[in-house]
């Protein structure tokens, strides 16, 4: 039994000759697969590899010219396939690190914000009556000082001087709980 050449195989399948096609992937599957697995080290990235080949394989066809072995043009296009899948790979790592060390730092910042949010209002709530309301009408809430001024029944201009009394007492504590430790 006389072997059909690769070249006469590349050329029929080129022409839409379905077992000449079949006939060169019976025949070099194994290369591709054998190639992909030494490179990869996984069977399964493997499998996917060669089998992402085969199914490429019938358009990439049309770009072996002849000048070379068929089997050289095949390694040619395995290897390139194998280390996209590893740049592929890597860029994945490496967007998953980047996310994870994203999301771990945005739970940090939340937590440290719901910490800080915490402090707050016990350090509010060591205040006098007067300016615990001020205080939380305006940090808490998030009016402005004539809102809270309207809601307490006072003048902007108290609103005003409250909170810069909200400051230095909450400032002057916090300076002194440091002291302590």
């Amino acid at each position: 039994m006389i072997s059909t050449s690769d070249h006469i195989l590349v050329g029929r399948a080129n022409s839409g000759d379905a077992a000449a096609f079949s006939t060169l992937l019976e025949r070099h599957y194994e290369l591709i697969f054998r190639l992909a697995y030494r490179m990869l080290g996984n069977q399964q990235d493997a499998e996917d590899i060669a089998q992402d080949i085969c199914v490429a394989l019938p358009k990439k066809l049309v770009s072996f010219k002849g000048n070379a072995k068929f089997t050289t043009w095949l390694y040619q296009i395995t290897l390139n396939t194998c280390r996209d899948f590893m740049r592929r790979r890597v860029s994945n790592q490496k967007a998953y690190v980047d996310y994870t060390q994203v999301n771990q730092i945005r739970n940090d910042t939340q937590v440290q914000k719901k910490q800080d949010a915490l402090e707050a209002y016990r350090l509010i709530g060591t205040l006098h009556d007067d300016l615990r309301e001020t205080a939380l009408l305006i940090v808490a809430e998030g009016l402005n000082h004539a809102e809270a001024a309207q809601i307490l029944g006072i003048k902007e201009s108290t609103v005003s001087w409250r909170m810069m009394k909200v400051k230095e007492k909450l400032s002057a504590r916090v300076q002194r709980e440091a002291g302590a430790l």
